[in-house]
């Protein structure tokens, strides 16, 4: 094994981990803002990957209508089962997680019924098709795609939140909800945006992962797991830290896949249970 192949596997992580980063950052901020714990948060990613599945197949050119129309439509769906969790935002987190589990069992039989038992595999666009040249090896123009696609929406998560006003009424609200709706700052009306914009970033994220993977029922339970992990090495409510701990994340699963695939899983819970034990609000989250 070179150092070719060590480089390779480091970028094949770096696109799992952006793919994963478009699940997190929208967890992440949904908690950091509402203080919301939106166990179901994956299976609108999960819903997504199926509605670009339907789309591809029905439209030629369809992956690229998909990635706009199906995270839109899960944005929807987010906006509307905001109003649920809203009466829940004073409660502790486990009234929270019973709801969001109600929510997965209900979506996942409505995916059943749609979309049948059977994974889907959606076909690469044409111009996603291939690879490029280096390291050896030809690495897959998909991944590439994915990776800037993540770079592309961590940009704007930090521009939208750390330079306009929107985001300053957003940071506010999540620092003291109860001083900025004094000031006359629509909270409410914040906290449905801020959850919609997160279930966005999840249809991105379901959309873009049916470039590495099938959609598959009960995905949304595996990548929800990866998603807690990410936010806790990085922190909850940090999307800086969830682009770190993503990263942390593929790149760690990838080398484990190298050196030890049976045990790649094992050490990022072990990374995990160190980060809880040595500072359990994660690399960039705060003390709450």
């Amino acid at each position: 094994m070179g150092i070719n192949d060590i480089l390779f596997q480091v970028l094949t992580g770096v696109g799992k981990g952006m793919n994963l980063f478009l699940l997190a950052s929208g967890l992440s901020l949904i908690y950091g803002v509402l203080n919301v714990v939106n166990f179901a948060h994956a299976t609108f990613y999960l819903l997504a990957a199926f509605m670009c599945y339907s789309i591809t197949s029905a439209l030629p050119g369809g992956f690229w209508l998909s990635l706009l129309i199906a995270p839109l439509a899960v944005a929807v769906l987010g906006g509307l089962t905001e109003r649920l969790f809203s009466r829940l935002y004073d409660k502790e987190h486990f009234t929270q997680i019973m709801l969001a589990w109600a929510l997965i069992l209900v979506f996942g039989d409505l995916m059943k019924l749609t979309w049948g038992r059977e994974g889907k595999m959606v076909p690469t666009p044409e111009s996603l098709s291939g690879g490029v040249a280096m390291l050896g090896g030809s690495f897959p123009i998909s991944y590439i795609f994915v990776i800037l696609v993540g770079a592309m929406v961590g940009v704007l998560l930090y521009l939208a939140l750390y330079r306009t006003r929107l985001g300053i009424y957003v940071r506010a609200a999540a620092g003291d909800a109860e001083m900025t709706s004094a000031l006359g700052i629509p909270v409410e009306i914040l906290y449905s945006g801020v959850f919609v914009a997160g279930c966005w970033l999840a249809g991105v994220g379901g959309v873009v992962s049916t470039l590495l993977s099938p959609a598959f029922l009960g995905a949304d339970l595996e990548v929800i797991l990866a998603a807690f992990i990410i936010v806790i090495i990085g922190g909850m409510g940090s999307v800086l830290g969830s682009l770190i701990g993503s990263l942390i994340y593929g790149v760690m699963f990838s080398l484990g896949i190298l050196v030890l695939p049976r045990l790649a899983i094992v050490f990022l819970y072990v990374l995990m249970v160190l980060i809880l034990i040595f500072r359990p609000y994660g690399i960039l989250g705060k003390p709450r």
